[in-house]
């Protein structure tokens, strides 16, 4: 479809074509360093994200403020991953049963950590023309992983398995003096 739209327009003057000469041996990632610092009610089992530092290496920074916001939406969407967020599947037919706000409540702005800081490299991407990559998916992943693993330090226990951590998970680790959920994933 492509190459007859481009025959069609040929010579119409409608149609530009050009190749870059960057040199470039395959894609760009990002990186995002997250480090969270947790307040866990031992009596409530009720886990606060009271401190979050990230630190991206998304090569040169075009808009700081854009890159910082970017950064704490990824980041708030992580941390409501790993502590408020889930759905659960019929095991028989496989639909959503709790899809509504009420079971999987997002993060509102009582939730989210009271300090976040962000900070990013500056170092340029010597593959892209700006020396810039994207900033989308990281941050989710590191506001994920740092909160369970704080949490998980904060209560003396190996690693969560399983998100997200509730209140009960947590009474029942410390009750317990270690992890009691499953350690393999449903699917």
């Amino acid at each position: 479809m492509t190459k007859a739209s481009a025959t069609a327009l040929a010579g119409t003057g409608l149609m530009g074509v050009a190749k870059d000469a960057y040199p470039r041996d395959g894609d760009t990632y990002s990186f995002i360093a997250g480090f969270a610092e947790v307040e866990v009610d031992v009596e409530t089992g009720r886990v606060q994200v009271v401190d979050y530092l990230a630190v991206a290496d998304v090569g040169t920074v075009i808009n700081p403020r854009s890159l910082h916001g970017q950064i704490l939406g990824g980041i708030n969407l992580g941390i409501g991953h790993a502590l408020s967020q889930k759905w659960v599947y019929d095991s028989h037919y496989g639909v959503p049963l709790a899809k509504r706000f009420h079971h999987t409540k997002p993060l509102t702005i009582l939730d989210i950590p009271a300090e976040m800081r962000t900070e990013a490299l500056g170092l340029a991407d010597p593959e892209t023309p700006t020396g810039a990559r994207g900033v989308g998916e990281p941050p989710v992943g590191a506001g994920y992983g740092s909160v369970l693993n704080a949490i998980a330090n904060a209560i003396g226990e190996e690693a969560f398995r399983r998100a997200p951590v509730t209140a009960d998970m947590v009474i029942t680790s410390l009750e317990h003096g270690s992890r009691v959920h499953e350690m393999r994933a449903h699917l």
